[in-house]
């Protein structure tokens, strides 16, 4: 009798595990075959190769990530704490972040919907919006596997750790500076993208619109 194929979601926790235990070195086919009792040709005809495994991981940890989303005060804090929830969740797993490619962008665009529902709320127009968000959503990536492999190194010299400390004060700083130039362009010619309308601002925009008239 045929023994039954290992679910595959557990393939997944265990290639995880190992992989934030001990590293993408520690990733092989053929270890977690052996830690999971069965065969290669197994693993293989469930999950494919090791490329196919790590991408499988990408797009599974964001389809089970939940980021909180808020609006604050103004639009801009709402797009920082978005982009520092997003760095955290990818701080959570630092390595499966450093295997990240440009293919897994789209993983994460997913979540990105909220967001860009804010920024029309602020009466920028789609186009701009989810140009805004696809940016903000690529700096905050390219940061934290910057970050993450600075973190592996094992003694960081004086002048480089100043340098990634520096990185990390200006990480919101990048975010901000980002914001105001999307603000900026969507100001300076509203010809360019004729469906922004005061009416798609955000209600706390409009009152502040009312009371600085």
């Amino acid at each position: 009798m045929a023994k039954p194929l290992i679910p595959v979601e557990v393939i997944y926790d265990h290639a995880l595990a190992l992989l934030d235990a001990e590293g993408a070195d520690a990733l092989s086919t053929r270890r977690l075959a052996t830690e999971l009792r069965i065969s290669t040709r197994t693993l293989y005809q469930q999950v494919g190769n090791r490329e196919q495994l790590i991408r499988a991981l990408v797009a599974r940890h964001f389809s089970l990530l939940r980021l909180d989303f808020h609006e604050y005060e103004d639009w801009e804090s709402t797009a920082v704490q978005w982009c520092l929830a997003l760095h955290d969740a990818l701080r959570a797993h630092p390595f499966l972040t450093e295997l990240m490619t440009i293919e897994d962008r789209s993983a994460v665009m997913d979540y990105v919907h909220e967001l860009v529902e804010a920024t029309r709320r602020e009466g920028f127009p789609l186009r701009l919006a989810v140009e805004c968000c696809r940016a903000l959503v690529n700096l905050t990536i390219n940061h934290t596997i910057v970050e993450v492999r600075g973190m592996r190194q094992p003694k960081l010299s004086e002048e480089s750790a100043e340098r990634v400390d520096k990185t990390e004060k200006n990480f919101v700083m990048s975010i901000r500076w980002m914001l105001a130039g999307v603000r900026a362009e969507s100001q300076s010619d509203n010809t360019t993208f004729p469906d922004a309308t005061p009416a798609a601002r955000s209600p706390k925009r409009r009152a502040t619109d009312k009371a600085t008239r």
